[in-house]
């Protein structure tokens, strides 16, 4: 499976966390899935994890901030953006996420920016089949072992990857992209 995690869920994961963003990261890079960034969701990360507070609230050292884009590089797919690919959302900060989950064929964009559940980012992403999930979907998804989500009957129908129907009801926080 493809995911491209945004940029607030990379700040949640860095080394210095161990949560659920962090989890969700290990899970993605350690298993049998791709995580799909782009060079600019990564400068996004290095300047955001720049920010006073949040260097403060980490304990990060500019040291840190480098090994940790450095250690997102080697682990992730790196997308290359193409400026003309539309990417219809409201925050114009949301295309670079956008655009990385649509070049590179992702199957999962994980998120908590409402701005991506919402028309008209919500419904794009539905037809170019990308489900949006939120950080605690996702990790359910993840830990059931269930790879993919399909339209069923104006609903959500969990499936394994053979297309076999998955046998835990985990999908309870789905949001319907």
């Amino acid at each position: 499976m493809k995911i491209v995690l945004d940029t607030t869920i990379l700040v949640r994961a860095n080394e210095r966390s161990h949560g659920l963003a962090r989890e969700l990261l290990t899970n993605i890079v350690k298993g049998e899935h791709s995580l799909l960034l782009s060079n600019e969701m990564l400068h996004e990360l290095a300047r955001v994890l720049r920010y006073p507070r949040l260097r403060e609230f980490y304990s990060l050292t500019e040291e840190m901030v480098f090994e940790y884009v450095k250690f997102l590089r080697r682990s992730s797919e790196i997308v290359t953006l193409d400026p003309l690919v539309i990417a219809p959302i409201r925050d114009v900060n949301d295309i670079i996420v956008m655009q990385t989950a649509i070049i590179g064929e992702a199957d999962v964009l994980c998120t908590k920016d409402e701005d991506f559940f919402e028309n008209p980012a919500s419904e794009y992403l539905r037809k170019m089949d990308i489900a949006v999930l939120d950080d605690i979907a996702l990790i359910d998804r993840l830990r059931s072992r269930c790879w993919s989500v399909h339209a069923c009957q104006g609903g959500l129908r969990p499936t394994l990857e053979g297309g076999q129907s998955c046998p835990q009801p985990a999908f309870s926080r789905l949001r319907a992209a």
